[in-house]
Formats: structure tokens, sequence, C-alpha cells
């Protein structure tokens, strides 16, 4: 399938160096393994501090124990003016679904990313582990993984 004409996917975090693009290469690992091939993923930030750095090392290196790559991200934000070029923007806290609503997206287009964990409404946040230790990094792989399957059967319901 063209590039072009895949369903677009932006993982959603604030400095788009530890979880989104930790998700994003979580969740296009289960999709290749499905043989999804009709989705593009992409990651970005809210805020605009890391843009076109790598991914945090901590991050990076979680990824690459998992067998998983970050070492080609370079980080990117997501404004209003960019905001419509995503079929669907997975937020991985609450607060950066606010962001998104604040920028513009549809509500109908933002998904939470742990959100079909809990039949309770409200979808629990994937917890930023920048300012902790190696721990909050394994404990957020553990969640993205843990996850990466329902919100894919949630996009292909959509087919």
């Amino acid at each position: 399938m063209a590039e072009n004409h895949k369903e677009k996917v932006l993982f959603v975090c604030l400095g788009n160096i530890c979880r989104s693009p930790l998700a994003e290469v979580v969740v296009r690992g289960v999709a290749a393994q499905r043989g999804l091939n009709r989705y593009h993923f992409e990651s970005a930030g809210t805020g605009d501090w890391h843009v076109g750095g790598p991914a945090d090392p901590r991050s990076a290196a979680k990824a690459k124990e998992k067998g998983l790559d970050l070492s080609r991200h370079r980080a990117q934000q997501v404004t209003a003016r960019n905001c419509q070029q995503w079929d669907w923007m997975i937020a991985m806290d609450s607060d950066n679904r606010a962001n998104l609503l604040r920028l513009g997206v549809p509500e109908s287009r933002i998904l939470m990313m742990r959100q079909f964990e809990v039949e309770t409404g409200h979808a629990p946040d994937v917890p930023d582990p920048y300012y902790g230790g190696p721990d909050g990094f394994e404990d957020a792989y553990l969640m993205l993984v843990a996850n990466a399957e329902k919100l894919l059967n949630h996009l292909e319901s959509f087919k």
C-alpha cells in the first residue's frame, strides 16, 4: 500500500522523546506482526523543547533492549497548523489530550493509549518517566505493550 494512502496515526506526549516514540515503535511492531500494513505511524510532542533531537537515551535503551529501534527518531511538535495531517491522535495522558483539543483536534479523532484497558470510561495515563529512574521506562513500555493490540483492534473496527 502506498505510504500516502495509509491511515495516519500520531502518538502524542509532551516532548516526543520518551513515551510517544516508544509507543510508535511498539505499536508499529505489533501491527507488523499482525500483517497490518494500512497504517503510517509517527509520534510528536505538544511542546517544542526537543524538536529535532533524538529520543531520550533511556527510552532508546529500553527500545533496543526489547528489539526495537529508536535510533532514527527525531522529535517533532504537533501544532494547530499541522494537526490535520493525521487521521488519529493517540494521547499518552489527559494533559496532552487537553492540549490536542486546544489545538483544534476534534475529540472524535483523539484516543487515549490506555482507554481500552479499563471499562470505567476513564482512561489512565501512561505516566511520564522523564524525571524518574529506569523503572519508569520499563513500566511505560509494559503499559504500551499491554495496550497495543487493543488499540489496533479498535482502529481495525473502522475498516
